[in-house]
């Protein structure tokens, strides 16, 4: 059965927590670090190219190498993967996210969350966090959520923030009529080019395999975790089952099989 969770104190919190059981384990965090490719020998992946925020460069060795990248990405990463497999992760297209958050100084709705289906109104989803949790846990404001999944081809992907509001505002209007930019205390912008992996025809006889055909590289992301949807407790799931084949504790499989 699932349950829905709200993580005290946002996202950050979990992040932290991961990072202290790494570094509590003897393990390293980098960041920001660009990794740059795969570093291949022999058919077996051997590390990583990375640069620093300085902009050197250098090669680390590792004895296996997990991506959870977008699949989109993973051939410019690893150019040695053979042609079959490069298909198969270019193969899969993805829904970018445009994003704004409110933070307001009274509340939009009573209503926590809104799927919008109207296409007169340009974003689909309206998140007021603060009709879940108490807005004394922002400081007395009250957060809402605008969220848009969409095409890089839509305009509404290519618009600035600013215009992206104003074309916005309308469809505000119309879910409350009284509402006035006067209450926005602050407004942030987010754009994620791979937020959805679009499930077609047939798209779980093309999906990557989580162990490459690159010997110790693995890949685990949001296009594997099907026949769910997309959510953070199946990329949890995904995760600590490639985690356990890497290290030898479970068969290679797909996490259903």
């Amino acid at each position: 059965k699932e349950l829905l969770g709200y993580p005290m104190g946002s996202f950050a919190e979990i992040f932290e927590a991961l990072e202290g059981a790494i570094r509590d384990g003897g393990g390293e965090v980098h960041y920001p670090t660009t990794v740059q490719r795969v570093v291949t020998d022999g058919g077996r992946a051997t590390g990583l190219q990375i640069q620093h925020a300085d902009g050197t460069s250098e090669t680390r060795s590792f004895d296996r190498v997990l991506l959870t990248a977008p699949s989109s990405i993973v051939p410019r990463l690893a150019p040695e993967l053979p042609e079959e497999y490069t298909r198969r992760l270019t193969h899969v297209q993805y829904q970018a996210a445009v994003l704004i958050v409110l933070v307001l100084d009274r509340p939009l709705t009573n209503v926590y969350w809104l799927n919008i289906a109207d296409r007169t109104i340009p974003f689909v989803g309206l998140i007021e966090h603060t009709n879940f949790i108490d807005k004394s846990l922002y400081g007395g404001n009250h957060i809402v959520y605008l969220s848009n999944y969409l095409g890089k081809e839509s305009e509404l992907y290519a618009m600035a923030p600013d215009d992206l509001w104003q074309r916005y505002i309308p469809g505000l209007k119309r879910i409350n009529p009284a509402f006035d930019e006067s209450w926005v205390k602050e407004r942030h912008y987010h754009r994620e080019d791979a937020a959805q992996p679009i499930i077609g025809l047939d798209y779980s006889n093309r999906i990557p395999s989580l162990k490459t055909p690159i010997e110790d590289l693995w890949l685990a992301n949001t296009t594997q975790i099907y026949p769910e949807d997309r959510g953070t407790n199946y990329s949890v799931r995904l995760g600590r089952l490639v985690a356990r084949m890497m290290i030898g504790e479970a068969p290679v499989r797909m996490w259903w099989e």
